[in-house]
């Protein structure tokens, strides 16, 4: 039987990655300092019953408390887009908490190209916390977070931030960059922080899109095409004005 969320010390992490086979699913994995959630998309931890979308109750895991947790995904049907968000992320206790989330699915149509991937959240009276954003895609199309390191494929691009005012928000734009697969490819996104005493991060946000560009000789094509369609245009406009010369 698949185990769909699980609260439990590193030690049984082995047995878990054993219960949890990989499969064509939203998946999410967290882990604070050793205690660990997963979930996946329909099953009893989803309070969400749309399908696609992956939603997680308001939980306390090893003394930081999550509300508002939720990922989405396209995949399968597309445009490839897979995004995940948290409204709220509270240290309620008086020592730095170490945050591991990662959030997969796999199936997303190819072929592809390219890829744009942005993150932004903002810190709230944790000066010196700080914060690693993760984006990967896999043309092998394996599944992510099933476990604290399982980000399979090629790592797209990453931004990292540390809190330096009481309260101070962080964006790393829209990073844009080459990613090429023929077939379905997987997705995975990982945010990994360091919370200080009492902090909170609001209104974390990671998204991912897998997108085709035409190559150069398809340019081209649509190049010759509108000049033909401006040609067209002329002759036409022309053929008027002798009409009515007439």
């Amino acid at each position: 039987m698949r185990q769909t969320y699980i609260i439990a010390a590193a030690a049984a992490l082995p047995a878990i990655a054993m219960a949890t086979p990989a499969s064509a699913l939203l998946e999410l994995y967290g882990n604070v300092d050793g205690s660990v959630i997963t979930c996946s998309d329909g099953a009893a931890c989803d309070i969400n019953p749309a399908p696609g979308i992956l939603e997680i109750a308001p939980t306390t895991l090893n003394g930081v408390f999550f509300t508002g947790e939720i990922a989405a995904s396209t995949s399968p049907g597309g445009p490839d887009i897979l995004n995940n968000s948290v409204l709220d992320v509270i240290n309620t206790t008086g020592v730095t908490k170490h945050l591991n989330l990662i959030v997969s699915d796999t199936g997303f149509a190819g072929p592809v190209s390219e890829f744009a991937a942005a993150g932004s959240g903002t810190w709230q009276n944790t000066i010196g916390s700080s914060i690693t954003l993760n984006w990967f895609a896999d043309p092998a199309n394996a599944q992510g977070a099933d476990g604290s390191g399982s980000t399979p494929g090629t790592l797209l691009t990453t931004f990292s931030n540390t809190a330096t005012s009481i309260v101070q928000s962080f964006s790393n734009g829209t990073a844009i960059g080459p990613f090429v697969a023929a077939g379905p490819a997987s997705l995975t996104m990982q945010a990994t922080y360091d919370l200080d005493p009492f902090g909170q991060l609001i209104n974390r946000g990671m998204t991912v899109e897998l997108t085709a560009v035409p190559e150069p000789s398809t340019w081209m094509m649509l190049a010759l095409g509108f000049v033909g369609l401006g040609y067209a245009a002329v002759r036409r406009s022309a053929k008027d004005r002798s009409a009515l010369a007439i």
